[in-house]
Formats: structure tokens, sequence, C-alpha cells
């Protein structure tokens, strides 16, 4: 990309992400980016032919990607290590700000739907990985495959749900308690497990 289309763009990123976090989608208009960037009006259109090409591509540049947790941690630190990873999501500030303004716009925008579908998908197949390697260690029962929505859900689900009533401090104690939680329920019951245990 060519220096110069790339500091334009950055710039629009830049002011329509601060209108978004400032003012909410109503905030985001193509003149208000304009005013907030120095951009001009022709520019941005040369690039975002809509407005709501604008507001997808900010979410989109936003948008925060989980990583596997490293292959060689065994199970459980490795769960514990993915759900460190969405609480440093769920507590950045930025993120934290978009994420009302995502659930809102999803139900307007097809682009944002799609893009909420995508980000969807790619933590679900890494929180998979995760959970399949504890079936396949022998760490969790193989049920927990069965209904993969469901399972994701009982574990992301108190993390996500404590972000957005913003009543309890979520850190990596917090996190700590999910997972433990979480593992209670779903161990396996393996004749090996049970052998450690007792």
């Amino acid at each position: 990309m060519d220096a110069r289309v790339e500091k334009t763009q950055r710039a629009v990123m830049a002011a329509a992400a601060d209108l978004l976090m400032e003012q909410g989608p109503d905030g985001l208009t193509v003149d208000a980016v304009v005013a907030r960037s120095g951009v001009a009006k022709s520019t941005v259109y040369r690039h975002w032919a809509t407005r709501d090409e604008l507001v997808a591509a900010v979410f989109a540049n936003c948008a925060p990607e989980i990583d596997e947790p490293d292959p060689s941690l065994p199970f459980e630190a490795a769960l514990r290590s993915l759900c460190y990873s969405f609480v440093d999501v769920l507590t950045d500030e930025h993120w934290r700000r978009f994420l009302p303004a995502l659930m809102l716009l999803k139900s307007q925008m097809g682009e944002i739907a799609a893009l909420e579908h995508d980000m969807h998908r790619q933590q679900s197949n890494v929180i998979d990985l995760v959970l399949r390697r504890g079936v396949d260690e022998g760490e969790l029962r193989p049920d927990v495959l069965d209904d993969l929505e469901t399972t994701i859900t009982l574990l992301v689900g108190p993390v996500l749900m404590a972000s957005l009533i913003d009543s309890v401090t979520i850190d990596r104690a917090f996190s700590d308690r999910v997972v433990s939680q979480f593992l209670a329920a779903h161990r396996s019951a393996a004749p090996g497990r049970v052998a450690a245990a007792s």
C-alpha cells in the first residue's frame, strides 16, 4: 500500500474509533470523521463508499483476535491462558466501549453481523482446540464436545456477563475462579484421573 494512502486510512480509522467511543454509533458520521481527521470527504468516500462501510471497517480494524495457547502447555494451563486472553480483551478500555455498539449494530447492519459472526467463529475454533486437548488428555468428559456452543457459553459467559454489568472486578483471580468452576463441572471421571486423585 502506498505510504500516503496508509497514512490517510490510519487517520480516518483513528478519528472514527475516537468518535465511536466518545459519542456512540450515532456520532460516527462521515462529516464528523472528516472534521476530526482532516481528510477530505471525497477521499473518505474513495475508500469507503458508504457510512456503513466505514463503521464496519472501524470494528474490523479494532476487533480482537484470540490466539491459541502454546501447544506445549498441558490442558489446564492452556485453558487458564485462554481465559486470561478473554479477560484481557474484555478489560481493554477501547473494546469495552466498542462492545455495546457492536451488540446494537449487529441487528441493524449486515456488515456488522457478518463481522461478529467471523469473530465468534475464530474464537470458537480456538476454544474448540483447547477443549479437545482436554478430552484427549483425559481431563474433560468427551460430552463437552457434543454441544460446543453451550460448553463455550458456560466457559466464557461468566466473564462476558461480568464485563457487561461491571459489578465485579474482572482480573486473573476472577478468571481462575471461572476456570476452576468450569473444570469442577466437566472433569473426566476416567480411571486414571480417579487413581491419581486418590
